[in-house]
């Protein structure tokens, strides 16, 4: 496939010091545990190197040959030369993938993601957004996996979510209280905090979310927490689904202090509507029910301290 590229191939000048910032976030620890080359080229790329981590990618295609870890570390070189503003080389790196892994694969689902991830980052500098929704759009269509679906999903909302009216939640089960209707929420601010059990970031935000809800609940602000099932259960161990539950519940209930009345509704359909690929996912929602933030990532407190006033100073 051919990849349209930006005529602009380098990035705005930005200091070192920033790019690093930049890149540190983006480039953070993944759920899924990562090989050694894998590790190699996201330490090299948090730091900016982009030359050593192909580097160590193509001694490692000597020495081993196209395997899922190289796949796997391809996939972030396209992702790193596209951040750094490399245009054409993480073109090159995502029609590798796309040759590789012509089709959705069980066992390649990183690296294919992040082919998609890619070119729809190229196509909306090159071409705009439309085109780039339209690609992501139609690979939506295609995708059967849900974590495909998320990050896919997730890569349409950071384009097209902020601004736009909040999907629905869904009326999956719930391990703690009963999950509101967005609807019956509606002239009263609503912070969504898409978490999973296992997530070490989530934990992380439950101190600050639950300062934020003291500060901001007497004003109207409601927390919901979404989650899903991801199979595994305490130690990452195989679960059943109401084991599952069980362990989200024990883990709500004692890693997430002062947030224990929060509704926790579990509902895949839910996840993958907002693109929770990444936990935690965070979407604020204003009084008239508009996303006006959205980030799959962790946040200061003091960041979304500062979004939530805008919010809470508007009219109904």
């Amino acid at each position: 496939m051919n990849i349209a590229v930006p005529s602009r191939t380098a990035s705005p000048p930005v200091s070192r010091l920033l790019l690093a910032i930049v890149l540190a976030a983006f480039l953070a620890p993944s759920n899924a545990r990562a090989g050694d080359l894998v590790r190699v080229v996201r330490a090299k790329l948090s730091a900016g190197d982009l030359l050593s981590g192909e580097a160590a990618v193509e001694e490692y295609k000597k020495k081993t040959g196209v395997d899922p870890e190289y796949l796997d570390a391809v996939g972030w070189l396209a992702r790193g030369a596209e951040m750094l503003g490399r245009s054409e080389k993480a073109a090159r790196y995502a029609t590798e993938l796309r040759q590789a892994i012509p089709e959705e694969k069980p066992d390649l689902l990183i690296p294919y993601g992040a082919a998609i991830e890619v070119e729809a980052r190229l196509k909306r500098a090159a071409d705009g957004r439309g085109a780039a929704l339209r690609l992501l759009e139609g690979e939506l269509l295609k995708a059967r996996d849900t974590a495909l679906r998320s990050r896919i999903q997730k890569n349409i909302n950071l384009i097209s979510l902020e601004g736009e009216m909040a999907p629905q939640l869904g009326n999956g089960d719930d391990p703690g209280s009963p999950a509101p209707n967005l609807t019956s929420l509606r002239g009263q601010p609503v912070l969504l905090f898409f978490w999973a059990q296992w997530c070490g970031d989530c934990k992380a935000e439950a101190a600050p979310l639950a300062r934020i809800l003291r500060k901001y609940e007497a004003g109207g602000l409601t927390l919901i927490a979404p989650t899903r099932l991801y199979g595994s259960g305490a130690d990452g161990k195989p679960a059943t689904p109401r084991e599952e539950k069980d362990q989200m519940r024990k883990v709500w209930q004692e890693s997430y202090p002062g947030l224990e009345k929060v509704s926790t509704p579990v509902d895949t359909e839910t996840m993958v509507r907002y693109g929770a690929s990444a936990t935690p996912t965070l979407v604020l929602i204003d009084r008239k029910g508009r996303v006006r933030l959205y980030t799959p990532t962790r946040m200061s407190e003091s960041e979304l301290s500062r979004r939530i006033d805008e919010v809470m100073a508007e009219k109904p």
